[in-house]
């Protein structure tokens, strides 16, 4: 019987560094990645307002997968990143059961020349105010938040018996 022995020259080296590409990087190697998006998944919120001034509203507050704002904390062997979306509104407003206006609420509606607060910022919240409502309108409050520099700008978004609109920046 003949048994034929093959020795290979071959240490293992190559084999290991094959499939360990992504220790090149010492860092990458001891570095623990967290992201935590904000929200976490679709976030929604319907409310239907009946006024006895004759209007009623449906407001669908709800998030969008546009990424407003990304920050990244670094530690020592930790970065963790935060991924804040984008909100709209849905706004449905009837008088005396009349569809007046039907509009998608956006920052875009608001932006001013503050470029620096709107790139940052996102919708934080719509509601109407029943105080500030007339027999003529009705008055939604529009907060934005700017994630960045955490401050807020609040807005009146004033719609009429025919549906026209206007919005002014709200003061205390």
């Amino acid at each position: 019987m003949t048994t034929i022995v093959w020795l290979s020259s071959c240490d293992g080296t190559r084999q290991r560094n094959k499939g360990n590409r992504l220790f090149d990087d010492s860092y990458k190697a001891t570095t623990h990645f967290q992201t935590k998006e904000i929200p976490e998944g679709y976030a929604e919120i319907v409310v239907d307002t009946v006024l006895t001034n004759h209007f009623t509203a449906q407001t669908k507050y709800h998030s969008t997968d546009e990424i407003v704002l990304e920050i990244e904390n670094k530690k020592h062997e930790a970065i963790q990143k935060t991924v804040y979306k984008e909100f709209h509104s849905d706004v449905s407003v009837y008088y005396k059961d009349q569809l007046v206006l039907k509009k998608k609420i956006k920052k875009d509606l608001f932006k001013d020349e503050n470029e620096d607060f709107w790139d940052k910022s996102i919708m934080h919240s719509i509601a109407v105010d029943e105080i500030a409502s007339s027999e003529n309108n009705i008055v939604f409050t529009v907060t934005f938040y700017n994630t960045d520099k955490e401050h807020f700008i609040d807005y009146k978004l004033i719609i009429d018996k025919i549906g026209d609109f206007h919005i002014e920046e709200y003061t205390v």
